[in-house]
């Protein structure tokens, strides 16, 4: 047997060991930034959904219009292709979930730039973490894009029109309130105007029938004095004729006297 024997310098294992760190930090650099481009967005609920559409720049429903499990197929076709390289383009890959079940969850986008009908957001969520999705319009001449909002200002703009419609809204009821307001002070002014004409004529018909009384009044004294007056009169005739009569009679009884005599 023949067996032989290699010397290694000194110098030759540190430049190997040069190397392998090298690799090593190599390795660690990229794990860092492929971790930093595939960032995590936790899709556990319905408030950590709504929190993740609004840092995309989304003004969308307050619950999902729908929710589907779909099947990654494990073969993919031109059209998962094509949709994988938007995916990829977002720092997602469908291609590692490959024959898994994932959710689709599905809301209204109420704020895309020039078109605010018909759009929708989709996001696909395995084990309760995101894994891919995109805004589209289901109109025969749609489209389809990233979840990341084109022009964020559009949420600060649409955020804008809503405060601007709430202060009219505002105005237009303190406008309706002032003129209710003045509708009533004027409808209150009206009854009391009546209630004091009501009261004059009250007034007035309590002096008038006052009035009517105190002639009645005095009326009735005038025809019970007439009838004193009328009654004493009477009298007085009656006592005129009767004195008139008596001595009459005395004259004729004097004269009968005579006569006997």
């Amino acid at each position: 047997m023949i067996v032989k024997t290699f010397k290694v310098r000194k110098k030759g294992l540190v430049i190997c060991g040069g190397i392998l760190i090298a690799l090593l930090v190599i390795l660690i650099v990229c794990g860092i930034v492929h971790k930093a481009t595939s960032k995590t967005y936790p899709m556990k609920t319905e408030s950590e959904r709504q929190a993740f559409m609004s840092e995309m720049g989304w003004d969308v429903s307050e619950e999902y219009t729908s929710c589907k499990v779909v099947s990654i197929p494990e073969e993919f076709n031109e059209t998962y292709e094509s949709y994988n390289e938007l995916q990829k383009e977002q720092g997602f890959n469908l291609k590692k979930y490959k024959g898994e079940m994932v959710e689709i969850y599905t809301y209204a986008v109420y704020n895309y730039p020039g078109n605010s009908e018909n759009v929708v957001i989709n996001l696909m969520v395995f084990d309760g973490n995101l894994i891919g999705g995109d805004v589209s319009c289901n109109e025969l001449d749609g489209f389809m894009q990233g979840l990341k909002n084109p022009d964020p200002d559009s949420k600060a703009s649409l955020d804008e029109k809503e405060s601007e419609e709430e202060i009219v809204e505002e105005e237009s009821e303190d406008s309706e309130s002032s003129e209710a307001k003045s509708k009533k002070d004027k409808e209150k002014a009206d009854n009391s105007s009546s209630d004091v004409n009501s009261k004059s004529d009250k007034k007035q018909a309590k002096n008038a029938f006052d009035s009517s009384a105190d002639s009645s009044s005095e009326e009735s004294d005038m025809n019970d004095e007439e009838t004193e007056t009328e009654t004493a009169n009477v009298t007085d005739s009656n006592d005129t004729e009767e004195s008139s009569t008596e001595p009459s009679s005395e004259n004729t009884s004097a004269e009968s006297s005579s006569q006997q005599w």
